[in-house]
């Protein structure tokens, strides 16, 4: 785990484990070929065949699952909460002004933004405004016309205990779809729901039949420790899910100096340090310069040109 530095700025909480994606006989190709894009990206992946899976974890049941991937190293996960924390810190420093505020109405005068109307009657002066309001950018984007296929979809993530030790324990995503991963003593696991009850703006209930259903019967078929597992407890969240193909929208859309960067269906806090870079140097620099971002462009909606992503879960 790397530890906080003097400052406490680098307290991240990350746990370099890697992620661990199973897959079945018809799985593996669509897999491998994963494996080839993100090595010829600079990526170190290891490969696994059922064998070599038991050998290296062998809490773990390898029936039925053909072909496996795990990143090298720099791969796991981290705080969300420690790294917002820093972001925000290094923000301030930098002379960022934080506001709290619920957005009612944008002004415009011709095809330019002017201003941004809060709830409480203030009023804000506005050269640029970014849309990076998550589950609710869709609804701030209509105020000036704009139409984002980005929808708050529910997900629900269980707290589970174990009394059995299963060490070296990576991010696992079993062919099923079922996320798990250790937190402390406890593991985080979740699945998203089919798409028939994937609804929008569903109330923020935890979904104990996923866990009754899906993920119980799945994790404790995969991790027959599992099987004495107990949920300690659960809550339920928003992903800014984009309906279109499932990618962050980052760019310029609509009036001449309105931005979005949202979109990204649950891969938000991992992108987040390249998209506030590549935004920054887009409203400054008025391009790209280290970072070029523009295939996330909203453009594509119109143009159909999609990026599909095909590991959402």
């Amino acid at each position: 785990m790397q530890s906080c530095g003097e400052d406490g700025s680098l307290g991240v909480g990350l746990h370099v484990r890697g992620y661990l994606f199973l897959a079945r006989i018809d799985q593996a190709a669509r897999l491998r070929e994963r494996t080839r894009n993100v090595r010829a990206l600079g990526s170190a992946v290891q490969e696994f065949n059922s064998a070599q899976l038991l050998q290296r974890y062998p809490w773990l049941n390898c029936a039925g699952i053909v072909y496996a991937s795990n990143g090298a190293y720099g791969e796991g996960w981290f705080d969300g909460h420690m790294l917002h924390q820093v972001y925000r810190r290094r923000a301030i420093a930098a002379g960022v002004k934080y506001l709290r505020g619920n957005v009612v109405d944008l002004t415009t005068i011709g095809s330019v933004i002017t201003g941004v109307k809060l709830a409480d009657g203030n009023q804000l002066p506005a050269d640029h405004v970014i849309n990076a309001c998550g589950p609710w950018s869709a609804s701030v984007a209509r105020l000036v016309g704009v139409e984002l296929p980005v929808r708050a979809r529910r997900r629900t993530v269980f707290v589970v205990s174990c009394p059995t030790p299963l060490p070296v324990f990576p991010i696992l995503i079993d062919a099923s779809g079922v996320f798990v991963r250790p937190e402390q003593q406890h593991f985080l696991c979740s699945v998203s729901p089919n798409v028939p009850s994937d609804g929008d703006d569903l109330p923020l209930d935890p979904d104990f039949s996923l866990f009754d259903e899906n993920i119980w019967p799945t994790l404790a078929e995969r991790i027959p420790a599992f099987e004495a597992l107990r949920v300690e407890r659960a809550w339920a969240g928003y992903y800014e899910f984009n309906t279109a193909d499932q990618n962050g929208l980052v760019g310029r859309i609509g009036p001449d100096n309105f931005y979005v960067a949202t979109g990204f269906s649950g891969h938000g806090l991992m992108h987040s340090a390249g998209v506030g870079r590549g935004m920054a140097e887009l409203l400054t620099q008025g391009e790209y310069r280290t970072l070029d971002l523009s295939p996330l462009s909203p453009l594509r909606l119109q143009t159909g040109q999609l990026l599909v992503e095909d590991a959402v879960y």
